[in-house]
């Protein structure tokens, strides 16, 4: 019992101390990672609460891939990058919440510590499972925001967008396979583009 009870209260100062360590990091770059998921069944959009003017995005099906690589292996600084991540939301469900002279703070903040030679990723499942705990919806609903990186060390940060629309979508939105009745494809538009993102140091 007392063996247990010593062991349980080291993984406790463990997990304490590296909490601390996170909140005490001086976080030297910063990488405002543009996102857009989601899907918008619409080419309509809105102002002051109604239906007018542009989407801030034409209709379709949008996802983004966000990939983090510490690439640091000199032995004379330090390997390892605490990272923060937070999310802004400048239009949520379709809505441009951000939109000036509105302006928007951090909906949702994660953080990981990554290593020399290791990566991670964010895509908007992950961003999804920060803003709705309860469970990721499907359709996925349309957000456009910054992932906003923060890290102890300097990264490498490379975004993927990619963009999808079908023509049957206009008849039947639910269907976001884009198949026919038959189980066919139907005329489908793809776009890809990959973003090498520029960090800014925070300090001298």
């Amino acid at each position: 019992m007392f063996r247990k009870v010593c062991i349980h209260g080291l993984l406790f100062a463990v997990l304490a101390l590296a909490g601390a360590q996170a909140a005490s990091a001086k976080y030297l770059y910063s990488y405002a990672v543009k996102f857009v998921c989601g899907y918008n069944n619409t080419n309509i959009g809105s102002s002051g609460g109604n239906d007018a003017g542009e989407p801030t995005v034409k209709f379709g099906n949008y996802a983004t891939d966000i990939n983090i690589y510490n690439f640091n292996v000199n032995p004379d600084l330090p390997p390892d990058a605490t990272i923060r991540k937070d999310v802004l939301i400048l239009v949520d469900h379709g809505k441009p919440v951000g939109r000036e002279p509105k302006v928007v703070k951090s909906a949702a903040a994660d953080g990981i510590l990554l290593r020399s030679g290791e990566a991670t990723m964010d895509d908007c499942n992950r961003i999804g499972e920060l803003l709705f705990p309860a469970g990721v919806p499907i359709p996925f609903p349309h957000m456009i925001g910054f992932l906003v990186i923060q890290s102890t060390v300097e990264l490498d940060v490379t975004a993927v967008y990619t963009a999808e629309v079908c023509s049957n979508w206009v008849v039947s939105p639910e269907k976001l396979a884009c198949l026919d009745e038959s189980g066919r494809q139907q005329g489908v538009g793809l776009s890809i583009d990959v973003d090498q993102v520029t960090g800014h140091r925070l300090w001298p």
